[in-house]
């Protein structure tokens, strides 16, 4: 591909010289025809002036008026040629030159209201009409062979023509020589990129020596090989942990399953084996589930259309809901108070947000402890605070908590997949927000969410529209409401 566009930027600039080339010759032949012709006019001008000056006065004896013209002018040796007429007879004519260009019998009679040039044959001649002192028109016409002009202008085209090329052909190699030293970088990448792989994936384009605007496209590739590399790592420990999360619950169930196989077993054995296997079949639906969500979150699907959210009033409903679980640990569960809180966002995913949240809060909150839901407005953005008094997190633990089957220590008694708080960060991050942790080890942790205020004030959509179909309403202009109709 490299020499395919090194071929055609030859090629076009080879072009380029051949159409300047042409365009310079035929200027310089155009330029030189026209200099030559108005030089040798402007000499054949004088010439006349002074064959005029020469004859005034002599014009009634032809043969001393012919005697010094010829010593004067020589126009047979000089290849030039000499009329002199008065009226209709003619006075004067000079003989054919030495080179025979023209015969000078033959040149025909020319009559010009204005002095002017006419080129008859290998001859330029140049007539100019003069008025005696009585009126009498006296016609000087004065010629030059034109031969050895048309041969310089021949030979000069030649050599255009011969030189040209040459030059052309010099011009095309130096061309392609520096092209191909120019683009030599970029074959370099080329190579180096061929050889990546994801056996040496710190491996990186060369940069040295490169121009500038090279090196540019080098740095932007190296950092997206960075990206990728990352990536790579990503998904290859996400694989990993996936399938070991996968394998534990398959393993249960078969193991189970053999063994009520295996040999005779009572009814109560029986009984047992299949709620065994039934629970390992709910946890695993539990991590497909999840997985599909961060997918779903991931992809164009799961930036759905947006209607409005009220926070608070989410809030209090998803504590009403679960205010169960923590009466059954005799954990305080705290109501949000204050102003309602609208944000743009999808409901389910939000409300999914705080379920986890609680759910985590309750979880690892000893009996007697406290959570606490906060939601209001402040620097022109929505939060949510979730904060518990639980056992908190260790720092060495913290910027990992939202890496996907990611779970801080087993001595914590979780039993999840490690998956429900990078849900929580990619539902969020699909919001345009961001979520935060702080915690202390022993005292307890606080997630905060961060969500954009919407550009027109939402109206909380009603609840109960069929099929999950919510209407908003944006306040627009005094006196105007639109109404839209979102998928919530």
């Amino acid at each position: 591909m490299l020499r395919s566009v090194t071929s055609r930027l030859v090629f076009f600039y080879c072009l380029l010289l051949v159409l300047l080339g042409g365009a310079f010759l035929l200027f310089t032949a155009v330029s030189f025809q026209r200099y030559t012709r108005a030089t040798i006019t402007d000499n054949l001008a004088a010439r006349a002036q002074a064959i005029w000056g020469t004859s005034q006065g002599l014009l009634d004896q032809p043969d001393h008026l012919k005697q010094l013209i010829e010593s004067r002018f020589a126009p047979e040796s000089q290849d030039r040629f000499i009329r002199i007429r008065v009226g209709d007879n003619m006075i004067y004519r000079s003989g054919d030159p030495v080179e025979h260009d023209f015969a000078a019998a033959n040149v025909p009679l020319l009559a010009h209201a204005a002095p002017d040039a006419s080129l008859v044959g290998d001859l330029l001649i140049y007539t100019q009409t003069f008025r005696q002192e009585d009126g009498t028109p006296v016609i000087v016409d004065s010629g030059q062979s034109y031969a050895f002009a048309r041969t310089m202008q021949a030979r000069l085209a030649e050599s255009l023509f011969i030189g040209l090329p040459i030059l052309l052909l010099l011009a095309a190699a130096a061309g392609y020589g520096l092209m191909r030293r120019a683009l030599t970088p970029v074959e370099v990448m080329i190579n180096a990129a061929e050889a990546y792989s994801f056996n040496n994936p710190h491996s990186r384009l060369p940069l040295v020596g490169t121009e500038p605007r090279i090196e540019a496209l080098g740095l932007a590739l190296n950092r997206m090989l960075d990206r990728l590399d990352g990536a790579y790592v990503h998904v290859s420990r996400f694989s990993a942990d996936a399938a070991h999360e996968l394998r534990t619950p398959l393993t249960i169930i078969r193991g189970e399953l053999e063994l009520a196989m295996a040999e005779p077993r009572t009814p109560k054995d029986l009984d047992k084996a299949i709620s065994n296997a039934l629970e390992e079949m709910t946890r695993l639906s539990g991590i497909v589930d999840s997985l599909i969500t961060l997918s779903r979150m991931e992809s164009l699907w799961g930036k759905r259309a947006h209607s409005g959210v009220d926070l608070l009033a989410l809030a209090i409903e998803t504590i009403d809901q679960m205010s169960l679980l923590a009466v059954e640990k005799q954990i305080g569960l705290e109501r949000p108070a204050g102003e309602p809180v609208v944000v743009a966002g999808d409901r389910d995913r939000l409300k999914q947000v705080l379920v986890n949240l609680l759910d985590n809060a309750i979880k690892y909150t000893p009996p007697g402890g406290q959570v606490r839901v906060k939601a209001g407005v402040e620097n022109d953005a929505a939060f949510l605070v979730v904060e518990d008094t639980g056992i908190g997190i260790a720092p060495d633990h913290q910027d990992r908590v939202f890496d996907r089957f990611y779970r801080v220590s087993p001595d914590r008694g979780e039993s999840g997949a490690g998956l429900g708080l990078a849900i929580v960060k990619s539902i969020i991050h699909a919001h345009g927000g961001t979520v935060t942790l702080h915690s202390v080890s022993g005292w307890g942790s606080s997630f905060r969410i961060d969500l954009p205020l919407p550009s027109t004030r939402l109206v909380q959509p009603a609840d109960g529209d069929e099929n999950g179909m919510a209407a908003a309403t944006i306040a627009a202009a005094p006196g105007q409401q639109t109404t839209q109709t979102q998928n919530g």
